[in-house]
């Protein structure tokens, strides 16, 4: 399994309204601008990321599978579009009071502790390997390209600025999704070939519940 060519993500799904509203950013990013990083992607927020595993998928299931099945919904509050890193993303790191939010943190840490038994860390293009200290809640909105067309990214913000794309200000972070990734070469420009399958989701306890 230490050849296998797929990377896997644990991904929070947002409300059905925010991801109208990724899929409609992501799509208007590549056709003005050519960004099709995040186009790439379903909507979402990582948890877990560039995860190379070396066991089997069912192995990493069932590695998954006690930790999300017992996890709790929770109240995810979203601020708008931040300047995050070298690219833009809708921040849902924080609580009102502009501290973090605790059961994202937690939900991440130990989503990652769960797997680092059953993958390795693999230094591919632009990906990093998860620190807790760094580690930010965020939906990506305009991303990886900007890293390599930095001449970009103020034009970029003066127009994201100027859109009415606002989805919910909180939803309940309710289902967790595993996909799997494949690109001929992680360490080149891996949006521009890479695919994607959803594997299997998870409903969080108390998930339904009124936000």
């Amino acid at each position: 399994m230490r050849d296998n060519p797929h990377r896997y993500g644990v991904f929070l799904r947002p409300d059905p309204h925010t991801c109208a509203v990724l899929a409609r950013l992501h799509l208007l990013m590549k056709q003005q601008y050519g960004l099709v990083s995040c186009a790439a992607f379903p909507p979402h927020a990582t948890l877990a990321g560039n995860v190379h595993a070396t066991v089997a998928e069912e192995e990493l299931i069932a590695v998954l599978d006690p930790l999300l099945s017992e996890a709790t919904s929770f109240t995810t509050y979203n601020s708008g579009i931040d300047r995050h890193g070298k690219g833009f993303a809708y921040n849902v790191h924080h609580l009102p009071d502009g501290t973090p939010n605790p059961e994202m943190v937690d939900l991440a840490v130990s989503v990652n502790a769960a797997l680092v038994p059953v993958s390795s860390i693999q230094p591919d293009f632009l990906f990093k390997p998860f620190d807790p200290a760094e580690f930010r809640a965020h939906l990506s909105v305009a991303s990886h390209e900007l890293t390599l067309r930095p001449d970009l990214y103020e034009e970029i913000g003066e127009f994201l600025d100027t859109l009415a794309a606002d989805p919910p200000k909180r939803f309940t972070a309710e289902t967790i999704s595993l996909f799997r990734f494949h690109s001929g070469d992680w360490n080149a420009r891996w949006w521009r070939d890479m695919t994607w399958v959803h594997v299997r989701s998870w409903r969080l306890q108390g998930a339904g519940a009124t936000v």
